[in-house]
């Protein structure tokens, strides 16, 4: 997936700013342009951050999903711990018998 960097033009159109202004902010250390890269460009990712917009890492049905995965789980870890708490409830009852 390419990524479109904005560029200060973009942000300008984008922010309804002066494009000094957005200069201004760089300079300033407001904002911090993508290295490595010619011209100053910023990564949407970035741009939205500042914004205050949250950013998913999972769509809303794979979150639900994994969630679902998870309470399963869950449910099959405490099923076999009981499991496994009978198993050495049992096995201690017959080490006595043995010993005895």
């Amino acid at each position: 997936m390419d990524v479109k960097l904005l560029s200060v033009k973009d942000l300008s159109i984008r922010w309804q700013k002066d494009e000094g202004t957005i200069r201004r902010y760089i300079k300033e250390g407001i904002l911090s342009p993508c290295n490595g890269v010619p011209g100053m460009m910023f990564h949407p990712k970035y741009i939205a951050e500042l914004e205050g917009v949250q950013i998913e890492k999972f769509s809303p049905l794979e979150k639900r999903r994994l969630e679902n995965e998870k309470n399963e789980l869950q449910k099959e870890n405490v099923e076999l711990k009981e499991l496994l708490r009978e198993y050495n409830m049992i096995s201690a009852k017959s080490l006595k018998v043995f010993v005895i």
